[in-house]
């Protein structure tokens, strides 16, 4: 194919596992919907625009429209935005991407509603989570793509994505999706705190915990200074009074203007049950299904670390349930908590390493904290923090989860014009250049992802954005990310991992507590569970 425009480069119960399950058996290549083409490429009507030579030409496409479905929600759905009306601009005339951002807790409900009941609507293309590909390719929405990328000649060569990151788009050899990037959990950490207490590392030169055992220590150092009122604290919000001061005494409640007291002081906030939970798994070997097909995740010792560790750090006031951690973190509340890294690079490093703290003399701001470089910038990330248990592979001991994006061809799709529009804009994304020469990728990783291509992460651009970014710098190497096994029933085996770590934290909140074996048989409950609602569904998909 002629490529003529610029940027291209050849190259909570059973019960609710159970019906979300049935759901989803009752959608897919049953329906019998006419409309829908359950076919395979051959089904797609060969309307290419060729030059005298037989080739495609991309600059012969006119007025070809996407219906895009996004999964991208804010803070980084912005830059999203914007990478796409940049290729409308450069396309203009040719190609244009119509977007619809679905929220992430209904996208996917909102997919199989539609392929059901309103397939007229049904989108062209999704930008989805690559942890879902699979699933959604096998019950018959998503074309294979290896074919229609050597028909049209777009340059995205497969041997450039990093192999733990493009498997999820692999099943029986063939690719159902094209691998954007991918971005794990970080823990958000307060080191002025770290450092004015004197619990940093290395003679308190170094105030971000390396592993497990660091971190621990640090929990327990914290708790011990809160609790004889020594723990020195400042509120780094925008426009307050910046000023250290030692914990008071006192029982006020956790809110956003209460002064932090030894009662609503915590080390840290809850983990993420929807991430942090298979970095334990991973770490330490461990899977959602074992080799036999049965659901493995209660068996691992990394997680019953990880519940261990919940229970344990909860009940000790090393953990707690602080409300609204955004709010809780930049008062001295809590010192460490899990987030997104979206949320790093579009918005926390903004509000809280704002220049204010390097300015003497104002808001209470000395002249030693803004000439020293942890108190002038008090906020920091790291990955998050986990023991290799006994018995964990050395090779996933220092890696961590994360998951990532695809785009996605769906069968909605007739027209092999619209499939070539589609492909270049999955090329344009993610090994298209713009007019500096750098690769477009980059700038939405800056907004807080790492790329799935090699040759975009070994860029001198990519590494010069890396020495910007906390976020990019705390996320580090893509072959360091573990990507969830695939699977056709992601679904099924996350919720029930989810539900069994939710059910321990709502013990643990609730007026009887938690027990570590209480905690333990919570979660073989739940895998029991899940292994039933995994057997229905094994029933009924064809």
């Amino acid at each position: 194919m002629k490529l003529l425009k610029k940027g291209f480069i050849k190259v909570t119960s059973l019960l609710m596992i159970v019906s979300l399950m049935l759901g989803l058996i009752g959608c897919g290549n049953d329906n019998n919907d006419d409309n829908k083409n359950n076919g395979g490429t051959d089904s797609i009507v060969d309307d290419l625009p060729r030059d005298e030579n037989g080739e495609f030409v991309a600059d012969y496409l006119e007025g070809v429209q996407l219906n895009v479905w996004s999964v991208i929600g804010n803070p980084d759905q912005k830059i999203l935005l914007e990478l796409i009306k940049e290729f409308n601009k450069e396309y203009a005339g040719m190609i244009e991407i119509k977007v619809t951002s679905v929220g992430h807790y209904d996208y996917y409900n909102s997919l199989d509603s539609t392929y059901a009941n309103d397939y007229g609507n049904f989108p062209d293309v999704c930008i989805m989570h690559n942890e879902k590909n699979i699933e959604y390719a096998l019950k018959g929405y998503f074309y294979s793509l290896d074919d229609l990328i050597t028909t049209v000649g777009v340059g995205i060569d497969f041997d450039n994505a990093y192999d733990n990151i493009e498997k999820t788009t692999i099943h029986e050899g063939k690719h159902y999706g094209i691998p954007v990037d991918a971005h794990g959990y970080l823990t958000q950490i307060r080191q002025d705190i770290i450092k004015k207490n004197g619990l940093g590392f290395e003679n308190n030169t170094r105030f971000i915990p390396n592993d497990y055992d660091e971190y621990q220590t640090l929990l327990e150092g914290l708790r011990a200074l809160a609790d004889t009122g020594e723990l020195w604290v400042r509120n780094i919000n925008l426009d307050e009074d910046h000023s250290w001061y030692q914990l008071k005494n006192g029982n006020s409640k956790l809110d956003a203007a209460a002064v932090v007291t030894t009662d609503n002081f915590y080390p840290a906030f809850f983990h993420s049950q929807e991430s942090d939970n298979l970095t334990a798994l991973y770490v330490n070997g461990g899977s959602l299904l074992d080799a036999n097909g049965d659901v493995s995740f209660h068996k691992n010792a990394g997680m019953t670390q990880y519940v261990t560790d919940l229970v344990d750090r909860y009940n000790a006031d090393l953990y707690g349930d602080a409300g609204n951690k955004e709010a809780a973190f930049p008062t001295g509340q809590i010192v460490m908590f899990s987030e997104g890294p979206w949320m790093v690079a579009n918005t926390y490093d903004i509000w809280w390493n704002n220049n204010q703290l390097s300015t003497a003399g104002k808001l209470g701001v000395t002249e030693e904290d803004a000439s020293d470089p942890v108190y002038a910038n008090p906020y920091a990330v790291a990955r998050p923090y986990y023991m290799a248990a006994d018995g964990a592979p050395t090779e996933t001991a220092s890696k961590w989860y994360g998951n990532g994006h695809v785009i996605t061809l769906t069968k909605k799709i007739t027209s092999m014009q619209k499939a070539a529009a589609a492909l270049i804009f999955a090329e344009w994304l993610t090994q298209g250049q713009n007019e500096d020469g750098n690769y477009n990728l980059i700038d939405w990783c800056k907004s807080g992802h790492v790329p799935a291509w090699k040759n975009v992460y070994e860029s001198d651009a990519y590494k010069e954005a890396e020495s910007k970014s906390i976020t990019l710098q705390a996320m580090g190497d893509p072959e360091q990310i573990i990507a969830l096994e695939s699977s056709q029933y992601a679904t099924t085996l996350i919720s029930g991992l989810t539900t069994a770590v939710g059910n321990v934290s709502a013990q643990l909140l609730s007026v009887d507590g938690c027990t570590v074996d209480k905690a333990k048989q919570t979660m073989n409950e739940i895998a029991a569970s899940t292994q039933e609602a995994l057997n229905l569904l094994k029933l009924g998909i064809k």
